[in-house]
């Protein structure tokens, strides 16, 4: 008689390919968890820069410069912080906030909100601004009051925290002036 063998998998075989595709398939799910996280740290580090150039650039050409919540063009008025999708900068020049061209606004990704916690709630207005807001051809100029302003001296008025959130990341990002290093501070809390 001629020996026979069987073909097919042991039942071994099978249990080492089921684990290695188990382990796999962990691994990558882990791998796509943390890119989403650097993600959402990348988008903090960024506005971080961004109000720091801000900052330094107050101090360097010794003018005040704002910080101006926009939302989409379709949701002009609507500046709630769902709503807002950018942060235009606005510099104080001849007795009104002028909006500027640099640094570019601050584009904010899908499900990303911005809000203010400030320290003093009156709302006073920053800076004067002049009565007569028309340009040289007669329009009238639509008035930007800036939620925050950087001063030449290295302070920011009003006092106030900006939070940066997600809708999908449990960790929010709080900036906060540091007036000893006449900078902006990151921290990062889970909410």
């Amino acid at each position: 008689m001629t020996g026979r063998r069987e073909q097919g998998f042991t039942l071994i075989e099978i249990m080492v390919t089921v684990m290695i595709i188990a382990t796999m398939s962990a691994m990558s799910l882990l791998a796509l968890n943390q890119a989403s996280d650097r993600r959402y740290e990348t988008e903090a580090d960024k506005l971080l820069i961004w109000l720091q150039q801000i900052s330094e650039r107050a101090s360097l050409e010794g003018a005040a410069y704002g910080i101006v919540p926009e939302s989409d063009p379709g949701r002009a008025g609507d500046v709630t912080p769902s709503a807002i999708t950018r942060l235009r900068v606005v510099v104080y020049y001849r007795m009104r906030w002028v909006a500027v061209s640099a640094p570019e606004p601050f584009l904010l990704e899908d499900g990303a909100t911005v809000h203010w916690l400030l320290e003093d709630t009156e709302t006073e207005e920053l800076m004067p601004q002049g009565d007569q807001m028309t340009n040289r051809y007669g329009d009238e100029i639509e008035r930007l009051l800036p939620e925050m302003a950087f001063l030449p001296d290295g302070y920011i008025e009003p006092k106030a925290e900006i939070v940066l959130s997600f809708d999908s990341f449990e960790r929010t990002y709080v900036y906060l002036w540091d007036d000893e290093a006449s900078a902006m501070a990151l921290e990062r809390r889970t909410r």
